[in-house]
């Protein structure tokens, strides 16, 4: 049954004292999102507090739980940065939110706990012991010596094959039969022979072919047996269980009576497709489901969105149009570039109350002087903090970004700008192919030992799982349990590990990297023997050193990474995706080379002349258009002061006389 919310003043008050600067209030277009309990979609601009009014719809939601029925309310984000922002901002005013029935996570953990879980369980009468992509890749890329049943020349093809393909195999539910495809839900693998050097190149038979999709099928169907899934797979298993159990729906539906999306466009096609079965149900789902977020923005599956977007408007569909973010001046600027209209009304204002009048920069500059772009861009920003026009503060973000990273000749990208810049430093993720790189790569900006020391223990488990030791159990070691284990078998060992622990983190922050890396290998055979074995299969990780795709060298200095430094503040260099979200005070964005294959050129400054004079994309325009457009919406619309545009003099001899130079400062290097 539907449990029905009449939301007073008094809720809403509630929500603004404790979300809002004191005195401030909800404007009438998030009262009426706020108020509003049945299925919709919100198209918010950037800037607009769409997740603060989201916020305040689940603190007046908690105020009436537990409800009657037993249901409760599913929140999901694309994050865990997402999620925990959530239980920072409201967490300590909620009783019952953030407990059973109700769920508050990523859209992965929805899937793995409701859905996909169980039904590994009823199917093989155990839990699975991990989902996560690092750990089974590192499953995967030890293939057994020869599977049942099939030849010893089967199984050579087989891993001739899958050492020369980069495809992504991944188990996809498709007309009812379990396939291996190219990613997930993507194009049935055809098996072909590995052309390699041969000159005289000739195909496998169909027999050939057939048996080595037989071999990694069984490979695959080992790993999954043993209970290590990668992501992809709990979406396989979920829509393999809704096919199977259709009431599975309904169960779900009854749980969670309502349900809100947040950053709705930033879901992948197969999650958006299986909350929409779950919950929308053709229109006639229990749950009220609302999805909320910007159209525009949708940079992380960009050409699937582009070229099969997927994202339909419910028949109820609010707008938050108020940018806090934006100025009058650059609302202006990014509405253009936005491929669902959407109306940005800016509303950013100095501190004093007064419009912000910083117009956008158009840095010209040369092959020659290239690097020179992100160095004017912070005299710019020295300059109008000298002016009065940027308030100095420790707070300011400044931020210079593109789209595209990787250095290649004749193509420019975001190295050419900025040569020191490391995309590893921009990925800092808990699993990394050498030692070295757990070192490495914490995160700098933590003025506390958490990061160092979580990459440690990481790294640790890491050589465990390399030597295949496991637990009691059978199942692999965390953290906790891999402290608990040498607390158990030897006391005495324990606190001095957990005193070299401490040294190693203390001396990686004080910049002796190099030094710790030299003592862990020192205590690596103490530590391992405490498990019945010694250093093997590990070796190679343990000692592989050198700038590898997942490995960054050691600075003996420490030095942050991605940060330029001058004028006595610091530029950061990351990417459009990376800084998607993020609020900036400036922010330069520097064109890059994307894929020669239409679209009027190959750099945003090329296939978005229009938008740049003014008007809007054309509904009919090329995908590479409507993707580059999606691009540069999203890196426009970060700063709140000063947005600047690096363009190669080349590109922009082509559309300067059609500039608007009362709206766009250009500066010339």
């Amino acid at each position: 049954m539907l449990v029905q919310l009449n939301v007073s003043d008094d809720d809403i008050a509630y929500a603004e004292r404790i979300l809002l600067p004191l005195g401030c209030i909800f404007d009438e277009e998030r009262r009426e999102f706020i108020r509003n309990f049945g299925t919709l979609d919100l198209q918010a601009v950037p800037g607009s507090g769409k997740t603060t009014a989201l916020l305040a719809k689940l603190l007046i939601l908690d105020r009436y739980l537990p409800f009657s029925d037993g249901s409760g309310i599913l929140v999901i984000s694309h994050t865990n940065a997402a999620i925990d922002e959530i239980k920072n901002k409201i967490g300590f005013a909620c009783t019952n939110l953030f407990k059973y029935p109700n769920h508050v996570g990523t859209i992965q953990s929805f899937v793995d706990k409701f859905v996909a879980i169980p039904f590994y369980i009823d199917k093989y009468k155990k839990a699975p012991l991990r989902i996560d992509d690092d750990i089974y890749n590192q499953k995967f890329s030890k293939p057994p010596y020869n599977i049942k049943n099939l030849t010893p020349q089967d199984s050579n093809n087989a891993k001739h094959w899958l050492r020369a393909n980069i495809k992504s195999i991944r188990w996809s539910f498709l007309q009812g039969k379990k396939t291996l495809t190219d990613g997930y839900c993507g194009k049935e693998i055809d098996f072909k022979k590995p052309k390699g050097k041969t000159k005289n190149y000739i195909d496998w038979n169909s027999t050939e072919k057939k048996n080595v999709r037989s071999w990694i099928y069984k490979f695959k169907a080992q790993i999954l047996d043993a209970g290590c899934l990668c992501y992809d797979d709990a979406y396989f298993l979920a829509s393999v269980s809704l096919e199977r159990n259709p009431a599975i729906k309904l169960f779900l539906q009854k749980r969670f009576t309502y349900v809100f999306v947040d950053e709705m466009q930033d879901l992948q096609k197969h999650q958006h497709n299986l909350l929409e079965e779950i919950f929308f149900d053709d229109g006639t789902s229990n749950s009220i489901y609302q999805r909320i977020g910007d159209k525009n923005q949708s940079i992380y599956d960009a050409k699937e969105a582009v070229s099969q977007p997927f994202w339909n408007d419910r028949q109820t569909v609010l707008e938050l149009n108020g940018s806090y973010r934006l100025s009058s001046i650059l609302a202006g600027v990014v509405s253009p570039f936005a491929i669902s209209p959407l109306r940005i009304e800016g509303r950013r204002k100095n501190t004093d109350g007064s419009d912000v009048r910083i117009k956008p920069h158009l840095i010209i500059f040369s092959e020659k002087n290239k690097e020179y772009v992100i160095p004017r861009f912070s005299e710019i920003i020295n300059f109008l903090i000298n002016d009065g026009s940027i308030s100095a503060s420790p707070r300011n973000k400044y931020k210079a970004i593109a789209w595209t990273t990787k250095k290649e000749d004749g193509k420019l990208r975001l190295a050419d700008y900025f040569p020191d810049f490391s995309r590893q430093e921009q990925q800092r993720t808990t699993e990394y192919l050498t030692l070295e790189s757990y070192i490495t790569n914490y995160d700098k900006e933590d003025r506390t030992l958490f990061s160092i020391e979580r990459n440690i223990c990481n790294s640790l488990l890491r050589i465990l799982r390399e030597e295949e030791i496991v637990g009691a159990d059978k199942s692999q070691y965390t953290k906790s349990k891999m402290r608990d284990f040498l607390k158990e078998a030897n006391s005495n060992y324990f606190s001095a590990f957990e005193a070299k622990l401490y040294k190693w983190c203390l001396s990686v922050i004080q910049g002796e990297s190099a030094a710790v890396l030299v003592d862990i290998k020192i205590n690596l055979p103490e530590f391992i023997s405490q498990f019945g074995t010694r250093i093997n299969n590990s070796s190679n990780f343990i000692n592989k050193t050198g700038n590898t795709p997942s490995s960054a060298p050691i600075s003996a200095n420490n030095k942050t990474a991605n940060v330029f430094q001058c004028n006595g503040f610091k530029v950061e260099v990351s990417t459009v995706h990376r800084v998607k979200g993020e609020t900036h005070t400036a922010t330069l964005y520097m064109e890059t080379f994307y894929e020669k294959k239409g679209g009027g050129g190959n750099y945003e400054s090329e296939r978005l002349i229009a938008s740049l004079k003014g008007n809007a994309i054309a509904a009919n325009a090329h995908n590479l258009i409507k993707q580059s457009a999606k691009m540069v919406y999203v890196g426009f619309s970060r700063p709140t002061h000063l947005l600047c545009f690096a363009v190669h003099e080349s590109r922009f001899a082509k559309f300067e006389m059609d500039i608007d130079h009362d709206v766009w400062e250009i500066v010339r290097l």
